[in-house]
């Protein structure tokens, strides 16, 4: 039986399997046969107890303030005492769900990463090149990770290029990096013009190109992503304490 965080998906994925039973299971209703499959599969009584647990869950990752509430989870502010404010919470929550089953990760929060960016601009004014290189990728890593939680917001995540392949777009804008690292960066991950807006960082709705996504690229990106996010929040974790 499965003990794991239950998502918007397995509660729809259990919905299927009851509506594709009623062959099987003619004698049973709709909801005695979700019913059954939810005990079956979780060990629950029925499925509202896991409607009930999925709905604990979301809360959990709320933090509220009065009538504002914030969730951590896909960075959504809302009044809990508004239906239609928690429905949209709702609706946010499972596509950022939904992203994070598909991309093992859901894009930083505001906060993070403008600390990112903070560290990455301070990096980008040492002399030493390696460290200007790092600075550079910080810096455009909180530029993909705000157009990426927009992407994810508005259900367009797997239009959304990986981070490497966001570089080779985002580069040629890039006017804020010093143009050595910017042409070392260029070597790396390649230069593609006209996939960016000129004066915007965000990955458009309706892109002129279509992104690849390769399985080799979502790798090297998740590595890359988590390499750079690392170590800006490292430092900064030690400019704090320092």
């Amino acid at each position: 039986m499965k003990m794991s965080t239950i998502t918007w998906a397995d509660l729809a994925r259990l919905k299927k399997a009851a509506k594709a039973a009623k062959d099987t299971l003619p004698n049973l209703t709709h909801m005695q046969r979700l019913n059954a499959i939810a005990a079956a599969e979780y060990g629950v009584r029925h499925f509202h107890e896991l409607e009930k647990r999925y709905d604990a869950q979301v809360a959990s990752h709320v933090d509220v303030d009065g009538g504002a509430h914030h969730c951590r989870f896909c960075s959504y502010t809302f009044d809990g005492t508004l239906p239609a404010d928690i429905k949209a919470h709702g609706e946010r929550h499972q596509l950022f769900e939904e992203a994070q089953a598909a991309l093992g990760f859901v894009p930083m929060p505001y906060k993070e990463r403008e600390q990112v960016k903070r560290t990455g601009y301070e990096w980008m004014r040492s002399l030493d090149p390696g460290t200007q290189r790092q600075g550079a990728l910080a810096v455009l890593l909180s530029h993909f990770e705000r157009s990426m939680e927009r992407a994810v917001a508005d259900g367009r995540w797997h239009k959304h290029p990986y981070f490497a392949e966001y570089l080779a777009y985002a580069l040629p804008g890039a006017g804020f990096v010093l143009e050595s690292i910017r042409l070392r960066l260029s070597k790396e991950f390649g230069e593609q013009p006209g996939g960016i807006p000129a004066g915007s960082t965000d990955w458009p709705s309706q892109a002129a190109v279509k992104v690849n996504r390769s399985a080799s690229d979502a790798a090297t990106s998740m590595r890359l992503r988590e390499s750079v996010s690392q170590a800006a929040k490292t430092a900064a974790e030690a400019s704090i304490s320092g």
